[in-house]
């Protein structure tokens, strides 16, 4: 088509200049809307940050209040589970003084029928393994609170468990008389002539732990089996109480449980039913009580019920918040003991 200077107007060229013309206001408008998406995306993530960072350092806070609680020691407190548990051990023997009196005879009431019993022979010397079992249990135990920082809470709540499933067994010892479990054993009633000797004998249970290596021997006393109860717990302290890189403690520990166990029925010493009781009752009683202790959130929402149920739990845990950490320490300072040869040094070279 002629333009008025006589010339062609090009409407190729035009639509192709008008078409980049859109198509750069259409590019524009996409990168101002995704600047705009940036800017809203980056603006919630700012916001997200701060308040995750908020509420960590509101964890933060509540995790040095927990562990400010957690540090305290509350040695009181453990000295009150330990008389607690002296005198539970003290009922114990006295009431094996009475369950022996009245141990039923041999000749009119035979041995109950037992699975396990009848079917494993008697091994003499298994009633002493399983004691050594017990001691060696008992002495890693004993490592371990020395150097855990926290090992005045484990002497509390190992006085605490002890002496509440002793005592339950004192309850179950007196309410039903079983027979003896086999004829090697030779266990008759024996009648005390008076409470004096009786509490002499009772002494003389308490002062041996109740083991036969130290030459106790006691019969009646089995609903449920003592010495089960000794082992599990034990063994469940340990495993609770140590990091889990130390598997190898966990193997040991688990081990002795178990050997012991089996050489207190090898011993026929106990009935199955006995040393199951014991078992569950130990490791249920543990359980709960670690429960209810590292789930504040469960003790707080039925706190008046189980101050009713577990007093002893309500009184002993109340200044614990949480998780006990398994942190080790030296048990003494180096400075202590430094002074401490220095003096016996000083002393010798006086003498």
């Amino acid at each position: 088509m002629p333009g008025r200077d006589g010339g062609v107007i090009d409407y190729t060229r035009f639509e192709d200049e008008f078409s980049a013309d859109i198509e750069d206001e259409e590019s524009h408008d996409e990168s101002v809307g995704e600047k705009s998406h940036l800017n809203e995306q980056l603006s919630h993530l700012n916001s997200h940050r701060a308040h995750r960072n908020h509420r960590a350092g509101r964890n933060n806070r509540n995790n040095h209040s927990q562990v400010s609680n957690i540090q305290n020691p509350e040695t009181w407190k453990t000295l009150v589970a330990m008389a607690y548990f002296f005198l539970v051990t003290w009922i114990t023997a006295f009431v094996m003084i009475i369950v022996h009196d009245r141990v039923p005879d041999m000749q009119t009431y035979p041995p109950l029928p037992d699975i396990f019993l009848d079917n494993v022979p008697l091994i003499p010397w298994a009633f002493q393994m399983c004691e050594v079992c017990g001691v060696a249990l008992f002495l890693i135990w004993c490592i371990i609170l020395i150097f855990h920082k926290h090992r005045f809470i484990l002497l509390r709540r190992m006085f605490s468990l002890f002496g509440s499933v002793f005592l339950l067994r004192c309850i179950t010892m007196m309410i039903t008389s079983l027979s003896v479990p086999g004829r090697h054993l030779n266990c008759k009633a024996r009648a005390y002539g008076d409470w004096t000797e009786r509490l002499t004998q009772a002494y003389t249970i308490w002062a041996g732990g109740g083991m036969s290596i130290q030459g106790v021997r006691t019969c009646g006393d089995y609903m449920f089996s003592g010495h089960t109860v000794t082992l599990t717990l034990l063994n469940f302290f340990i495993t609770e109480y140590t990091p889990p890189k130390y598997y190898y403690i966990h193997t040991v520990s688990w081990v002795l449980n178990l050997f012991g166990v089996f050489f207190i029925l090898a011993a026929h010493e106990h009935y199955s039913i006995d040393v199951f009781i014991a078992f569950y009752i130990s490791t249920r009683l543990f359980l709960y009580y670690h429960t209810l202790a590292n789930n504040r959130a469960l003790y707080q929402e039925d706190r008046e019920r189980t101050r009713i149920w577990f007093p002893l739990f309500s009184f002993f845990e109340s200044g614990i918040c949480g998780i006990v950490p398994n942190h080790f320490e030296q048990p003494f300072k180096l400075d202590f003991l430094r002074k401490l040869v220095y003096k016996m040094m000083n002393k010798k070279k006086s003498d």
